[in-house]
């Protein structure tokens, strides 16, 4: 009966420098945020803002667990140990995604792709287009070097011709 007595007050201690810990931290990062606020130079009233506003538009796309919510300035750490420039840590649960954002962005996405064959398909015409104008232009001349080539050979023949009559 006296070691259940001793256990018990063993437990209440630990308890109560568990608060003690718990307190301390919270303390600490209390400070540090401070700290953290005042290198920034972002007052608790800015960052609060700024965190309604967050969530305002991540409401518009999921449900998220306000209550829960987290977001705090920290100081990002560089791999040599020293502090970086402050960070924005934002730890928001997500209860559900809202299905009509899920619909919505579906549709937008396979109007997209059709808008997209749309626009290859036209590009397709107007390359083929461009391709036969093209291969006229190169038949067309063609054609014309022929015909000068010709006309040449028959101002030589007519030359030739009026050569051997004299």
């Amino acid at each position: 009966m006296f070691e259940n007595i001793m256990k018990f007050f063993k437990k209440l201690g630990k308890d109560e420098s568990n608060k003690e810990t718990k307190s301390k931290q919270t303390a600490k990062e209390r400070l540090h945020l401070v700290l953290m606020q005042d290198r920034a130079n972002v007052s608790a009233d800015f960052l609060e803002m700024m965190k309604q506003e967050i969530i305002e538009v991540i409401k518009k796309y999921i449900e998220v667990d306000e209550k829960e919510i987290d977001v705090r300035l920290t100081n990002e750490v560089k791999e040599d140990g020293t502090t970086g420039a402050p960070s924005l840590y934002a730890n928001i649960p997500i209860v559900n995604i809202r299905n009509e954002m899920k619909k919505d962005a579906q549709e937008k996405i396979k109007e997209e792709e059709t808008n997209k064959d749309k626009e290859d398909s036209k590009q397709t015409e107007e390359d083929k287009l461009e391709v036969e104008q093209e291969e006229k232009e190169i038949v067309d001349k063609e054609k014309n070097d022929v015909e000068e080539v010709q006309e040449e050979n028959k101002e030589d023949k007519e030359n030739m011709e009026n050569k051997s009559g004299e």
